[in-house]
């Protein structure tokens, strides 16, 4: 970090799970008044945020012998979910899923059919005919809804159960302050600014795989020129209409932040441990139900949590190597073709 131009932490209000300091740390490399600003983030998913971490560590080490353009910055922001990434969730300490909480919060969206389902989502294994009949029914609205419905209601926000998975929060956390924050006091001065959030458990093992989840048009485009043809567009491509909407995503909240501005956001996401199909559900469950009832440092719930992170950030150096170097990768070509988009 011995080039950046500014530093600058965030402390959190709570501490890790040996009373570690916690806190989200700003970098920023190249000029303030650039034009041109890639802005990377790591640990939007707390237990997520080592690949990301990865990512800009290996950019920053690159960093000693390249020199910037003079008219592109980057802005690594590292741990907006320090807590999450501490305690090996993806949620933050209020169990938001921040990837859910980017709403009007005066307006909450609607998803009151959650209701139908929670008890099925929250159903402990203490009663195994219970837990059957749970299992049967959140298979059968699968199978009546459809996946995109479905999806919708199970997977897309909810506002309603602050234990459940899904939670989007009712009221802006500390995250969510932060994030605002870095970029009022970052980012108002660029004229286009990319950013790359960065993600692990979608894909195949180790392959980075760029994700646009806003709809087509201008920025679409301009995010294909940058990733080029392995970028995917679920709702900007055919078959958007099958695809469900998940409220509350980051990509739009900074737009509405950066006004004026030219703002291409993507997120970035690794593939971890392959699952078959319906077992994350069933792991997510699980997860939530221990920080509901268990206590997070008993030896029995460390050693799950241990297991929740090696799902996401695998244990391996050939998953290690193949994240470092596609990071690596991604942020060269982001820096080289920022400019050039027309």
């Amino acid at each position: 970090m011995a080039n950046a131009k500014q530093l600058e932490g965030f402390n959190h209000p709570l501490n890790g799970p040996e009373g570690e300091f916690l806190a989200c740390d700003v970098a920023l490399f190249g000029s303030r008044t650039a034009k041109n600003m890639i802005v990377t983030i790591s640990g939007l998913h707390g237990v997520e945020g080592w690949a990301g971490a990865a990512c800009q560590l290996a950019w920053c080490r690159d960093h000693q012998s390249v020199t910037l353009p003079d008219d592109v910055a980057i802005l690594h922001i590292h741990a907006i979910n320090p807590w999450g990434m501490a305690w090996d969730r993806r949620q933050q300490e209020d169990n938001i899923d921040l990837n859910r909480h980017f709403v009007d919060f005066s307006n909450l969206p609607d998803n009151s059919e959650y209701a139908a389902y929670v008890d099925a989502v929250m159903c402990p294994d203490t009663d195994q005919a219970a837990r059957k009949a749970a299992n049967e029914k959140l298979a059968d609205f699968l199978k009546q809804a459809g996946r995109k419905h479905y999806g919708m209601v199970l997977q897309g926000g909810q506002y309603q159960y602050p234990e459940a998975p899904s939670f989007g929060g009712t009221e802006p956390s500390w995250s969510y302050h932060c994030l605002n924050q870095i970029l009022q006091t970052y980012c108002k001065k660029a004229e286009r600014i990319v950013v790359c959030d960065f993600h692990t458990g979608y894909g195949p093992y180790g392959y980075g795989i760029p994700l646009w989840h806003l709809e087509g048009g201008a920025q679409l485009d301009k995010a294909k020129y940058l990733f080029g043809p392995s970028l995917e567009a679920p709702l900007g491509s055919e078959g958007a209409e099958d695809e469900f909407i998940q409220h509350g995503h980051l990509y739009g909240h900074i737009i509405a932040q950066l006004p004026g501005q030219d703002v291409i956001p993507m997120c970035f996401e690794f593939g971890g441990a392959t699952l078959r199909p319906g077992q994350r559900a069933l792991l997510e469950r699980a997860d939530a139900l221990m920080w509901r009832d268990r206590n997070p440092l008993e030896p029995e719930t460390r050693e799950a949590r241990k297991i929740w992170r090696e799902i996401h950030v695998p244990d391996r150096s050939d998953w290690r190597e193949m994240v470092w170097s596609r990071g690596r990768q991604v942020l060269r070509e982001l820096t080289e073709r920022i400019t050039k988009i027309v």
